[in-house]
């Protein structure tokens, strides 16, 4: 019978062997994983340096700040997960007794369980029927008669681990000799990578962007552009749409840079706008030009030309990038609205009823305001965004101002133009609150209206180039001015002496009407007596004044001068004769032309009857090929037309000859009367027996021959209608005739009677001369009596 038996503790070279391999097993597991952190730490550092430096050398910009906080973050998780993975997850687990033995015992077979069996009954009270001492005894000696063959190094791997010593060794040399030889670079990527400063890499080249030039329109005289410097202010830099630029970029000004770049290249990409797309793309600037300060690379093409959408882009010169440079494209600054407050002169407001306003408000027209002169003029403007200054400059005087505006920006000013003197050309440069100035000058041109002096339309009603010395002179017309006739006058000059003045009493006003008369034989009464005598020349003119008072010289205006000989009543009654004698010819060929119609319209009548024969000339036709009757009914026809036609013309032109010759009748008849020589007989036969009558054929007999002229020519082509038309046509054109020649025969009457003065008229000139001669023989009888 077997009894329980204490545990059994294990014996302490067994006990010696498990610790052995258990501390051993940590050490590894701490070298593999300080190992593999080590390769982490050096190969993650080589691999930053590489992203962040070696772009550089191809010309792009180092790694940004978050990237490297990212590539940071990814090393750290990297060492992290290493060092749970391989050294904090295995380190502390429990490694128990058995575990160990059961190692031992798969290693090395000599132990035959021993070990493990040892170990097992160690840790468990067997009861003592389950236990043998003896047989204990046995396997515990077994067990330590089999450790004197273990060895620890047998155990375990340590191939990774060399391996990862030795890459480890390599990097960190690697790295330390980085350290050693190139201290600063070295420095210079911990920094960058472990403490994320922004310490920029030292390039072989440099480069920076001065700015861009700003094309404006070719100045005046000139057909090359002009251009504006612009600098970037942080990189960024407004400007208008549509603005054409050219970038400006310096290289190795004021540097120690060791390359000097050939090329730069510009990387851009733009916004997209509307319906279009954002771009991308790379232009070479290859054009330089060298300088005492640097290399200068410039570009004038895509896409800095035409601007329509924001763009942002790299300068890239060799090794040297220049990143992030923004153009920003906005609304350039114009003016959209345009007044115009108007002050204007006394002058032109001092009218009743006034035609202009003292003040008044109008818009300006984009082509020109017309202003009149001396007008106080206030431009007041509006823009379509906030301005920050406004320059204006006076295009024929090349002067400018700058006007004082709102330093938070306005969207509208004014420019005073005070007065307006003459014509003002303006051109407005604008510049906003973003400092983008307007693209093209906004231009303003106001034109002065001189005022001009009274224009005077008046004439001479039944006056000739000769009058008698009681003459009455009518003058009739109007004198108009734009704001105003001040006063009117006339001027009489008779030869050499002092002129004669005398106002139209006819009120004032923008127009002015003229109904005055010159009453010469009231003239010669007075302490002024103006006395016209036969052979006297003397001129006359109308003159008038208008209200422009803005400088000392006034604005008169002069009409028409008449210069007019004086003389006796039978010379101007003999001058008038003469006229009439003209105007009677005149009248005689008028008859003849219409004696010349009457005969073609019987013509044309003859040719309408169906026995009448042909008028036409054949003889010029060929003899081989004479006409048809169809080609000769056809001409005659032509022939009839072209009669009526002609007719019709003649009718028309005869009408306005003897309109012409009523009215020089009654001239003659108002000389008649405003020269104090008229008679009631001669002023009767002028008037009722020549001049009435001309005027009534003019007034219904004329105008009924042409309407029946016209209606004849309709009517030719009907055989029926138009014999009918053409004796009325006939009829009229005779009638016309008959009332034509009852007034020349007057004209004769009166010839006959002007003849019977004229010999009245010589017969007493015979009887003045022999008077005068009978006078003189008797002075000579006289003082030859005296003498003897």
């Amino acid at each position: 019978m077997t009894t329980a038996s204490p545990t059994l503790d294990l014996h302490p070279s067994l006990r010696q062997l498990l610790s052995g391999l258990r501390w051993r097993i940590r050490a590894y597991v701490w070298l593999e994983g300080l190992s593999l952190a080590a390769v982490w730490l050096g190969l993650t550092f080589w691999i930053s340096f590489a992203l962040d430096y070696l772009p550089v050398r191809l010309g792009a910009s180092e790694l940004p700040r978050s990237a490297r906080l990212l590539l940071l973050l990814v090393i750290a998780g990297g060492l992290g997960w290493v060092l749970w993975h391989y050294i904090l997850r295995r380190t502390f687990v429990k490694l128990a007794d058995r575990s160990l033995a059961l190692l031992l015992e798969r290693r090395y077979s000599d132990f035959r369980d021993s070990l493990v069996t040892s170990v097992e009954l160690a840790e468990v009270a067997p009861t003592r029927a389950n236990y043998s001492a003896q047989m204990l005894d046995h396997t515990r000696a077994e067990a330590l008669a089999s450790t004197t063959s273990v060895q620890y190094q047998q155990l375990f791997n340590v191939a990774p681990i060399v391996r990862n010593c030795i890459i480890a060794v390599c990097l960190f040399g690697s790295i330390l000799g980085f350290f050693a030889l190139n201290q600063a670079t070295a420095s210079q990527a911990a920094r960058r990578l472990y403490l994320l400063q922004n310490d920029a890499w030292a390039r072989l080249a440099h480069i920076e962007v001065i700015g861009v030039d700003l094309e404006r329109p070719p100045l005046p005289g000139s057909n090359v552009p002009s251009y504006v410097p612009l600098e970037f202010v942080n990189r960024e830099l407004k400007v208008a749409k549509g603005a054409s630029l050219r970038l400006k970029v310096r290289a190795n000004a004021g540097t120690d840079a060791q390359v000097v770049p050939t090329t730069c290249t510009v990387a851009y990409r733009t916004e997209p706008m509307g319906d279009f797309p954002a771009e991308r793309g790379r232009i070479l600037l290859s054009k330089y030009r060298d300088h005492s300060e640097g290399r200068h690379f410039s570009s004038e093409g895509k896409p800095f030309v035409g601007l329509l959408s924001t763009v942002t882009f790299d300068v890239i010169g060799y090794d040297h990038r220049l990143s992030n440079f923004r153009i920003e494209v906005v609304d350039s600054p114009t003016i959209i609205e345009t007044t115009l407050d108007l002050e204007y002169p006394p002058y032109m407001v001092n009218q009743a009823p006034p035609a202009y306003w003292p003040v008044r408000e109008q818009p300006y027209v984009v082509s020109g305001t017309s202003i009149p002169e001396g007008t106080n003029v206030v431009l007041n403007f509006r823009s379509n965004k906030p301005l920050s200054s406004v320059t204006v400059r006076d295009i024929e005087s090349d002067l400018s101002t700058e006007l004082s505006l709102p330093q938070t920006g306005t969207l509208e000013f004014q420019y005073p133009v005070q007065p307006l003197q003459k014509s003002v050309s303006l051109e407005l440069s604008l510049t906003d609150i973003d400092n983008v100035k307007s693209e093209r000058p906004h231009r303003v041109l106001l034109n002065a209206i001189p005022d001009t002096e009274p224009q005077i339309r008046v004439a001479l009603k039944g006056i000739g180039q000769s009058v008698t010395p009681d003459v009455m002179i009518p003058i009739a017309g109007e004198i108009t001015d734009d704001y105003g006739v001040e006063k009117a006058w006339t001027e009489v000059q008779i030869g050499e002496a002092k002129p004669f003045r005398r106002d139209l009493a006819n009120g004032t006003g923008t127009k002015v009407k003229v109904e005055q008369s010159i009453d010469f034989r009231e003239l010669r009464s007075g302490d002024n007596a103006v006395i016209l005598r036969p052979q006297d020349r003397f001129t006359l003119g109308v003159s008038a004044m208008d209200k422009f008072n803005l400088t000392d010289v006034p604005h008169v205006g002069q009409g028409d001068k008449w210069q007019i000989d004086v003389v006796t009543p039978g010379e101007l009654l003999s001058q008038l004769e003469v006229r009439e004698l003209s105007l009677r010819r005149r009248f005689e060929q008028i008859l003849d032309e219409m004696t010349q119609l009457r005969d073609s319209l019987v013509r044309v009548r003859s040719s309408l009857d169906a026995n009448a024969g042909s008028e036409l000339d054949l003889s010029a036709e060929p003899a081989e090929s004479p006409l048809t009757s169809e080609q000769l009914a056809e001409r005659e026809k032509e022939l009839r037309i072209l009669r009526v036609q002609r007719g019709g013309q003649q009718s028309e032109k005869s009408r306005e000859e003897t309109s012409g010759v009523a009215a020089s009748f009654l001239d003659i008849r108002e000389e008649l009367i405003n020269n104090r020589v008229d008679t009631e007989e001669r002023i009767e036969r002028l008037q009722n027996q020549i001049a009435q009558p001309l005027q009534a054929i003019v007034a219904t007999q004329f105008p009924e021959l042409d309407r029946r002229i016209a209606a004849l020519e309709k009517q030719l082509g009907d055989p029926t209608a138009a014999p009918e038309l053409a004796d009325a046509t006939l009829e009229q054109a005779n009638r016309v005739l008959a009332e034509m020649d009852q007034v020349l025969q007057k004209m004769l009457d009166l010839e006959s009677y002007n003849e019977l003065i004229d010999l009245v008229r010589d017969l007493l000139k015979s009887q003045e001369d022999l008077l005068e001669r009978t006078k003189q023989e008797r002075k000579r009888q006289a003082l030859e009596e005296l003498q003897e």
